[in-house]
């Protein structure tokens, strides 16, 4: 699926769901409207309509005795003006709308005030009521049929008051439940939202940052000339199409790589043989076999004979890196002290250390720290290469450092691609330190000079500078060992060159040496003068 489909799904998901929200929150504010509608309107109403006829009903009770009883006019008045009241009020009551209990209540109101008319409206109460009788010829029955009248009005509109108002608490109850309800579920939906929100963000992060961070790990991998490196052509369809073309690019840049290091191991092969002639035939003018030389021409050769062994060195390092990245190069792991290969290597340097008056110090000693499964050949080329280059850029008089440090875990300062690339490989390592006090190495250039032919612009030439291959043959070693080459700042001026070995290569773990898998390292010995692996060389 594509990644603007899936975005445009999601946000489809969620507009969905926010609108489904809105719509139940109007929903539900309808309904409390009408609730409050119907408790302003007809519930209260209803209630008010109720209570003035209860007055009404009291009032004429007692102005109805009072005007049959006393026969006074003014008596009569307010029985008359409160029927009228009465009549109002319960015209107004039909009008209301009402449930069926109400509508029950409001019947037996109706009813008894059916009644009321039926015993107030008749000729003999008329002529009473117009015309009053001694107290001695009253009929109480007329009074009687009356206020049994009111009583069934009174009944009904006290029920009928009962149930307005356990009506009106009723639908204020559901009021107040539609809002509380109504709050719960935008809390809900909020939260419900925000979750899908994240899910979705989640989701999509997952879907293109995995993607992504595979190609610029490619990227990264082609940058340092591992052209063979190819990316998956899963995921989103906008990524699988750009995974399909740089894998595409990758193929033909590692063709092109591969046309140039045939070439670059045709030409060196073809230069040996007449760069070997070349060399014997200096050799055997400087022995003046063919005759005498004089000073200047015995300088000459000299010069020639050097640059005929620089030459033979440069072709050699190209026939090795060649080896190398076609994999035709087959290691020989054995077990060697790491401190053993490095004093060595030091040692065949002492006549160039004491020519530029330089001391290797540091933390050696001929059994230095456990033994390091490797190829202890190239592993020798890799120190020396390091040592030799210390010696090259470091100014007369000074001192070069070389330090092994054992560890459980790579260091901090390790770079992150060398830590991406060692992934979870555990330890113990061997970190191996060769400091200088030379110019430095510039930011730009500290994964530039492990490439081949890559060179750091000094203002000065340096004598015996090389065409850029020895740190590229070292990287190409100790990426087979499944350890870290890096470049650091030293403090004060300088640089230092780290190389992080493990003890024991995954690669070689149960094919060579089963015995050593798992085990723990073994113990280094310490020598009686001083700390640990201390040793002075030069």
């Amino acid at each position: 699926m594509r990644i603007t489909t899936r975005i445009g799904l999601g946000l489809l998901l969620l507009t969905g769901l926010l609108l489904g929200l809105v719509a139940y929150q109007l929903t539900v504010l309808t309904e409390m409207r009408d609730i409050n509608r119907e408790l302003s309107g007809v519930r209260l109403e209803a209630s008010r309509v109720s209570i003035r006829l209860l007055q009404g009903v009291e009032g004429l009770r007692e102005f109805a005795a009072k005007s049959l009883l006393l026969g006074d006019a003014g008596y009569l008045d307010q029985w008359e003006a409160w029927e009228a009241s009465v009549e109002s009020d319960l015209a107004a009551l039909r009008l209301l709308e009402m449930d069926q209990d109400e509508e029950e209540f409001r019947r037996r109101a109706l009813e008894g005030w059916d009644l009321y008319q039926a015993v107030a409206d008749q000729e003999e109460l008329r002529q009473v009521r117009e015309t009053p009788l001694p107290l001695s010829a009253f009929d109480p029955e007329p009074l009687d049929r009356i206020e049994e009248g009111l009583d069934g009005m009174r009944v009904g509109l006290e029920g009928l008051l009962a149930s307005t108002d356990m009506a009106v608490t009723q639908r204020a109850e559901a009021s107040s439940e539609a809002a509380e309800q109504a709050r719960s579920v935008a809390w809900w939906g909020a939260l419900l939202g925000l979750a899908f929100a994240l899910s979705l963000g989640v989701a999509l992060y997952l879907s293109i940052s995995g993607p992504l961070r595979r190609l610029t790990r490619g990227t990264r991998e082609l940058a340092r000339g591992r052209f063979d490196h190819r990316l998956e052509t899963t995921g989103p369809q906008e990524l699988a199409h750009l995974a399909r073309d740089f894998n595409e690019m990758a193929e033909r840049l590692n063709e092109l790589e591969d046309m140039k290091r045939d070439f670059t191991s045709h030409v060196s092969h073809e230069l040996k043989g007449p760069l070997a002639a070349i060399h014997e035939t200096v050799l055997i003018l400087l022995e003046q076999i063919p005759g005498p030389l004089t000073a200047k021409q015995e300088h000459l050769l000299q010069l020639s004979h050097q640059s005929a062994i620089r030459l033979s060195g440069m072709i050699s390092n190209l026939l090795e890196v060649s080896r190398l990245e076609a994999g035709a190069f087959r290691y020989q792991p054995q077990r060697r002290y790491l401190g053993e290969i490095v004093s060595t290597v030091v040692a065949e340097l002492g006549p160039l250390l004491e020519e530029r008056e330089l001391r290797v110090e540091g933390d050696l000693g001929a059994n230095a720290g456990p033994a390091v499964v490797c190829d202890g050949e190239m592993v020798r080329d890799v120190a020396a290469n390091l040592v030799g280059n210390a010696v090259k850029f470091s100014p007369r008089g000074n001192t070069i450092d070389v330090e092994m440090q054992e560890l459980r875990r790579p260091p901090k300062s390790l770079p992150p691609h060398w830590a991406e690339e060692i992934g979870d490989a555990r330890g113990p390592w061997i970190l191996l330190s060769v400091a200088d006090r030379g110019s430095g190495v510039p930011d730009e250039h500290k994964e530039g000079i492990f490439e081949k032919f890559h060179q750091v612009r000094l203002n000065q030439r340096i004598h015996g500078q090389g065409v850029g291959l020895g740190l590229a043959i070292s990287q190409q070693v100790v990426e087979a060992h499944e350890g870290a080459i890096w470049v650091e700042d030293r403090e004060g001026g300088g640089s230092i060159f780290q190389v992080l070995l493990p003890v024991l290569p995954r690669r070689w773990a149960e094919l060579h040496f089963p015995e050593l898998n798992g085990a723990p390292p073994a113990q280094p010995e310490r020598l009686p003068s001083g700390g640990p692996y201390r040793a002075s060389i030069g």
